[in-house]
């Protein structure tokens, strides 16, 4: 090639790519056919224009080879060079350099479970607000953070479903179709759909308790607290099919769980590498199988019918005979979500506060006191009657969800593409921008909790002025606290999110962990077994969607 058509030929190739960033940029798609035009049509365009002038006698294809690494550096550069430039709308916002110009990083972050711990050094380095992204935003300020909730959802959800047209309730951006299709889910997690549930729920702790009395003195609590809540799943959502507690995890479906979530919490980085992998058959194959289980229990929910006021009950819209049934794919969509919510996050924070309270006797003493004082031997403490005035187990439960919240890294808020910046306090941020509100770091921010890292329930009856500050009992290896050094911020306790698309089933969750709670509780006096190092169960949490739950090796005995 001569010295000028080299020229020409490289100065048309930069050009091109260029233009091409300018769109990436502006019009975000998740279309693999409209990628592989702006990555390979360009070069295409300048093969074809070079080939067919008088200056080059050269192949089309032979242009397009020469024109394609061209393109492809150039575009990266380019990229790189504005993610990082002073022309980024997010230019102003701290952060690592390598969160800055790409999100591959936080996703292979994310498959070793540790994203939250690393999200909250993080903030203890660069502040309040942190660029975690292109163009992402982790908050931490409360002040801000109440302008935010209002937002609609982010992407993360296209990368968890492998697909950006079929999404669960969560995973819906649009304001408008979130509003619709959450209406049967509050038709389903409603009061009167509770009580229904609450039945259900009871009569699988009756089952759990006489397992547990049937263990030869020790047992593994997290793997029974699981089996529990994934066959109450089964009951509230579809009307049964899962019999964990009776028959033991035959078909390793917390393996397949956990497996799924893992390339999920990945998968939530990129969504657009989740798009890719839903068209490769087997690019996937551990969510895939995730995906699988949550499919299956709907078709066999629909080809069974209804037999109970079940949960697809109300989102098949059953109890609305003249309504239309929705399409199956948003209900097998929704059946996905019902499986990984509706279990694994109730499961994680009961494991966790039986672990809380072996490792705090004093806490456990006072809560099987007030336990004691509401249900007598003979009681059943699945009653719920006494529930609402048993003020030190919800103090207990909410201590727990502030030290392991079930999903550390929080949700996902978006400001649409099409809006003006959001003024949220004293800070501008704008279209596009994906924000983050890290529960894990929030709960354990000592401007907002006082002794954030200490286990100490009475912080919540202190705070409700139920209790006295000075007639407290103090977490132990700590100094008394002024009157006026106490502090806990309300705004900053999001166990379940917050706004108009918080946790739908909040409700449900807290009786499930006061009935759980009660009834442990009641029933059997639990130890740390001999030998085992109570500090492993906190270093063995992982987040990936949800949190996992380490063994919990414990003494049982029954009280009475």
């Amino acid at each position: 090639m001569s010295q000028p058509a080299y020229q020409n030929h490289t100065a048309l190739s930069v050009a091109v790519a260029l233009v091409t960033h300018q769109i990436f940029r502006r019009y975000e798609t998740y279309s693999w056919f409209v990628h592989v035009i702006l990555l390979l049509g360009p070069p295409t365009l300048v093969a074809a224009f070079l080939s067919g002038t008088s200056e080059s006698t050269r192949s089309l294809l032979q242009v397009f080879l020469q024109s394609l690494p061209i393109h492809l550096i150039t575009l990266s550069i380019s990229i790189i060079l504005y993610r990082l430039s002073p022309l980024h709308p997010l230019a102003g916002y701290p952060g690592p350099l390598s969160r800055k110009v790409s999100m591959l990083f936080p996703a292979y972050l994310s498959l070793s479970g540790e994203k939250c711990q690393y999200t909250r050094e993080l903030h203890q380095k660069y502040g309040d607000v942190v660029r975690t992204g292109p163009n992402e935003l982790s908050v931490i300020d409360t002040s801000a953070m109440q302008y935010l909730w209002n937002l609609p959802r982010g992407p993360a959800n296209v990368g968890i479903s492998l697909s950006d047209k079929r999404v669960p309730l969560v995973g819906i951006q649009d304001p408008t179709e979130h509003a619709r299709r959450r209406r049967p889910w509050n038709r389903g997690m409603s009061q009167a759909a509770a009580k229904e549930y609450e039945h259900a729920f009871a009569d699988r702790v009756h089952l759990l308790v006489r397992r547990l009395d049937e263990q030869p003195g020790k047992a593994d609590l997290a793997k029974w607290i699981e089996y529990l809540t994934y066959d109450f799943m089964c009951d509230m959502a579809f009307g049964g099919g899962s019999e964990l507690l009776r028959d033991g995890d035959k078909e390793s479906v917390f393996a397949v769980m956990e497996h799924g979530l893992m390339v999920a919490g990945a998968l939530m980085f990129v969504p657009w590498l989740g798009v890719y992998m839903g068209y490769i058959p087997g690019a996937a194959k551990a969510l895939t199988a995730l995906h699988r289980t949550g499919t299956k229990f709907v078709v066999d929910r629909l080809e069974r019918g209804s037999t109970t006021r079940d949960l697809f009950h109300y989102l098949n819209n059953e109890d609305l005979p003249d309504t239309t049934p929705p399409p199956r794919q948003h209900l097998v969509d929704d059946g996905i979500l019902a499986v990984v919510a509706g279990s694994d996050t109730v499961s994680s924070t009961a494991t966790s506060l039986i672990y809380c309270l072996i490792t705090h006797p004093d806490v456990y003493a006072a809560l099987k006191a007030e336990v004691d004082k509401y249900y007598h031997p003979g009681d059943d403490p699945c009653n719920p009657r006494h529930y609402q005035d048993m003020h030190y187990m919800n103090a207990v439960i909410n201590e727990t969800l502030r030290i392991f919240p079930p999903t550390g890294a929080g949700g996902q808020r978006r400001v649409p593409w099409n809006a003006e910046p959001v003024v949220a306090g004293r800070y501008v941020i704008p279209p596009g921008t994906i924000i983050m509100m890290p529960q894990y770091t929030i709960h354990r921010d000592p401007r907002y909790f006082s002794y954030p890292n200490e286990f100490w329930p009475e912080r919540w009856l202190i705070a409700s002025g139920s209790l006295r500050l000075e007639d407290a009992r103090m977490p132990s290896r700590t100094s008394q606290l002024a009157q006026g050094e106490f502090v806990l911020s309300d705004a900053a306790f999001i166990p379940f999110g917050h706004g108009p698309i918080h946790c739908v089933g909040k409700a449900l969750g807290v009786l499930e962990m006061r009935m759980l709670t009660c009834a442990l509780v009641h029933t059997f006096d639990f130890e740390a077994p001999q030998g085992w190092d109570a500090g492993t169960y906190p270093e063995q949490i992982k987040e990936y969607v949800t949190v996992t739950r380490p063994p919990l090796p414990v003494v049982i005995q029954s009280r009475w």
